[in-house]
C-alpha cells in the first residue's frame, strides 16, 4: 500500500489508504493531516467531503467477524494552518459504530468527544490547534503491558517471565507467583481481542489489587500458584485489529484447537507447570461487551465447586457499590474452542468470562475489579482444596 498525497485540492476527495502493520502512513489534506504513526492505530480511508468535512472508514482485518469496529488515528495540522474548525465522521464496513470517540494530547490521559450517530456514521466537531490522539477506547498498547508487568514485579512477590512470542515475534509475557509447596493454580487472561479496552483495565486493576500485600494476600500467595497473561494478542493489539490476531484468527476460538502460536504458547506453559499433583482450580478471562456480564459455567456441569462461582458473584454484588449490577449469564458452548470452556472441560473446574461494559465509568470498573480480587481471595481461601477436584458422585 502506499500513501496518497492530496495537496492538490482537485484532487481533495480521493482516498487515501492506511496500513495496519506498517506505520507512519498518512493522509494529507490542505489543512489537516490524518496519520497512524502508533501501535494500535486503525484507519483504512478518508475522504474530504467539504472544506471542513472529512469521512474516515475502518474495515476488519478479514471476515468472518464478530464486529467490533476499532479506530484510532493521530489528526494534525498542516504547516500553513495556525487553527482549524474541522468535523470528522467515521465509518465502519459493514457495521454499526461500537466504540465512542475519545480525545488525548498525549495518549494517555483521555477524555469523551461530544458525538451524533447517523446513517451508522459516528461525527464529531473539534477545535484543532495541536497534534490530538483520537480512538474509540483509551490506547493500551504493547509497552504499556511490559512496563506495568515490570512495575508490579517490583513492587511484589510476582515475577515477571517470558513465555514465548507471537507470530510476528512479539513478546507474550506473563507474571507468575509460584511456591514450590503450592499445586493449586488460579490462570488469569486477558486481551484475546485487541479493542476490549474495558476488559483490559479491569484485570490490570484485578491484579494489582492481587499484587498489594496485606495479610490476606499474603495468604492466599502462601497456598495459591498464580499465572497471568494480560496480552495474549499483541499483533493484534499493535495492528488495530477488531478482534483477531496476525493471521486472521480469533483466538478465544482456538482453545483446544491450538493452531495458534499464541494459544499454543499458554498449552505449552501449562503443560510444563501442571505436572504431578499440579492443577488449575480456577481461571479468569478479561474481556468487553455492551454490559457488564460475568459469562460461568453451569452449576449443573461437571466442575467443582458447583456453586463457587454463584458463591464468588454474590460476594461481589455485597460488596461493590449498588450502581454496579451483577450480571450472571450461565452456559456451555462445547467444541467452539472458547477458554472458559476448555477450562471447564480439561480440568473439571470453574472458569468466568468477566466482561466489562465498553462504557462502564472508569472509576466503577477499577472498583469493581479491586472488590472482585478481594472476595475471590476470600472465597478460594475458604475453599478447602479436595473441594476444587471434580466428583462425580458428589452431592
Amino acid at each position: 500500500m502506499r500513501s496518497i498525497s492530496h495537496r492538490n485540492t482537485l484532487l481533495s476527495l480521493l482516498c487515501c489508504l492506511f496500513s495496519a502493520n506498517l506505520y507512519a502512513k498518512s493522509c494529507e489534506f490542505k489543512a489537516v493531516s490524518f496519520t497512524t504513526s502508533f501501535e494500535t492505530a486503525k484507519l483504512n480511508s478518508c475522504e474530504q467531503l467539504s472544506d471542513n468535512h472529512y469521512l474516515l472508514t475502518t474495515d476488519a482485518e478479514n471476515r468472518p467477524i464478530n464486529p467490533s469496529p476499532w479506530y484510532a488515528f493521530k489528526v494534525e495540522l498542516n504547516e500553513a494552518a495556525k487553527t482549524q474548525q474541522i468535523k470528522i465522521s467515521i465509518q465502519a464496513k459493514q457495521s454499526k459504530p461500537r466504540y465512542l470517540p475519545k480525545m488525548s494530547i498525549d495518549s494517555k490521559t483521555w477524555q469523551d468527544l461530544p458525538f451524533v450517530i447517523k446513517d451508522n456514521q459516528i461525527t464529531f466537531e473539534l477545535t484543532l490547534t495541536k497534534t490530538l490522539f483520537i480512538a474509540g477506547q483509551e490506547i493500551i498498547n504493547n509497552a504499556q503491558y511490559l512496563s506495568w508487568m515490570s512495575e508490579v514485579a517490583q513492587a511484589s512477590s510476582f515475577t515477571q517471565i517470558k513465555l514465548g512470542n507471537s507470530t510476528l515475534g512479539r513478546p507474550i509475557d506473563g507474571l507468575i507467583s509460584q511456591n514450590a509447596n503450592n499445586t493449586e493454580w488460579l490462570l488469569i487472561l486477558g486481551r484475546q481481542h485487541p479493542p476490549e479496552v474495558t476488559g483490559a483495565l479491569a484485570l490490570l486493576g484485578f491484579v494489582d489489587e492481587l499484587a498489594q500485600g496485606t495479610q490476606l494476600q499474603k495468604a492466599f500467595l502462601e497456598r495459591f500458584n498464580v499465572l497471568i497473561v494480560p496480552n495474549l494478542n499483541p499483533d493484534g493489539v499493535a495492528a488495530g485489529n477488531w478482534r483477531h490476531n496476525s493471521k486472521g484468527i480469533d483466538l478465544n476460538r482456538d482453545w483446544g484447537k491450538f493452531t495458534q502460536v499464541e494459544t499454543a504458547l499458554i498449552k505449552a506453559k501449562f503443560d510444563n507447570l501442571l505436572t504431578g499433583s499440579q492443577r488449575i482450580v480456577f481461571a479468569l478471562d478479561f474481556h468487553s461487551t455492551q454490559q457488564d456480564i460475568f459469562y460461568t459455567m453451569p452449576t449443573d456441569y461437571t466442575v467443582a465447586p458447583s456453586q463457587f462461582s454463584n458463591d464468588w458473584l454474590s460476594k461481589i454484588k455485597t460488596e461493590t457499590v449498588s450502581s454496579f449490577v451483577v450480571r450472571p449469564k450461565p452456559g456451555s458452548s462445547p467444541g467452539r474452542g472458547v477458554f472458559k470452556q476448555y477450562i471447564a472441560d480439561k480440568y473439571k473446574v470453574h472458569a468466568v468470562t468477566f466482561e466489562l461494559g465498553d462504557n462502564t465509568q472508569r472509576e466503577l470498573i477499577n472498583h469493581v475489579a479491586s472488590i472482585a480480587a478481594q472476595t475471590l481471595v476470600e472465597q478460594m481461601l475458604e475453599t478447602p482444596p479436595q473441594a476444587f477436584i471434580y466428583s462425580a458422585t458428589a452431592p
